[in-house]
């Protein structure tokens, strides 16, 4: 059996790689934590390891020498625009000192494992047109998309010159259940606390969503392709207004569209409009499964058992 090491295996998508790929893969999972939080299964033989990964490629080392991974899905890191702005350093230490470890603890095999790097929409910043492209001018706009872009290129450089199998992947605004944060989770919120939901922004801003669900499935794909593109956007290529996805919700929650309100207040660091060209993806064989409307549904189910 072929061997996987995940590292955020705790964190939201690496618990559902975890739960996707174990039928496959032997899986390793690296995380802060001194266990695994999710759920564990009977017959379920992951290995875990707690380790600080922007600390410890020594550590990180070790593991890789006794685990020898065929596949390593880098999904440790933050993924919080507004904390990034609040404090910087410490995003730069999650997103940017972790990865580079990484890649010094494999430094001397001679293995080159494959390795998926979850990069962000956020390195495109406000993109001049839509859809936007792989190929098109990156443009953070807040230090998360800053060192998700620096990751990348720390990639390149890391393939170019000692022969690294690193593909990085610009996931757009991901969501589903187990998500505790970003916008689904504070519609959520807002609703139980209030009766209300008051968001941020005119609502005319757009996301391309995606479930974590479909994203699980496209690294399947990605993993497959042996083509020369190292970077892949990961979405559905639909536009979808913050309006359109907080009415849909209020609907799901038992609420009339009314419920939904926007200050008009712009957050510091988030884009306006994404919609991304998921040409490649489909290239791969990308369908998607979950539509939103199914997704939110889902959600707000599961959002109620956590009460």
């Amino acid at each position: 059996m072929k061997k996987m090491v995940i590292t955020g295996v705790n964190g939201f998508i690496g618990r559902h790689a975890k739960e996707y790929f174990e039928k496959e893969y032997e899986i390793t999972g690296l995380d802060l934590a001194a266990n695994y939080c999710g759920d564990r299964q009977p017959g379920d033989t992951m290995t875990y390891y707690q380790c600080n990964m922007s600390q410890e490629s020594a550590e990180m080392a070790t593991i890789f020498t006794g685990v020898q991974p065929d596949v390593i899905l880098h999904c440790a890191g933050s993924a919080n625009v507004g904390a990034s702005v609040v404090n910087p350093m410490a995003d730069l230490d999650g997103n940017l000192h972790s990865l580079y470890q990484l890649l010094l603890a494999l430094k001397s095999f001679e293995k080159r494992p494959q390795i998926i790097f979850f990069s962000s929409a956020g390195v495109y910043g406000n993109p001049k047109r839509l859809p936007v492209r792989e190929t098109d001018e990156t443009a953070p706009m807040s230090p998360y998309g800053l060192h998700k872009h620096m990751g990348e290129e720390l990639c390149e450089y890391y393939n170019r010159i000692y022969g690294y199998h690193i593909r990085c992947i610009r996931v757009f605004s991901v969501y589903g259940n187990g998500l505790r944060k970003q916008l689904l989770w504070d519609i959520y919120q807002k609703y139980q606390n209030t009766g209300r939901i008051e968001l941020f922004g005119t609502g005319e801003e757009t996301r391309d969503f995606i479930h974590v669900s479909d994203i699980v499935r496209a690294i399947e794909l990605i993993l497959a392709y042996d083509g020369p593109e190292n970077v892949i956007n990961v979405a559905n290529g639909e536009e979808v207004s913050i309006r359109e996805l907080a009415e849909i919700y209020a609907g799901k929650l038992g609420a009339d569209a009314d419920v939904v309100s926007f200050n008009g207040m712009v957050k510091e660091g988030d884009p306006r409009n994404w919609r991304a060209d998921i040409s490649l993806l489909k290239k791969l064989g990308y369908e998607k499964h979950m539509a939103l409307s199914d997704g939110i549904e889902a959600y707000v189910e599961w959002a109620r058992e956590q009460e």
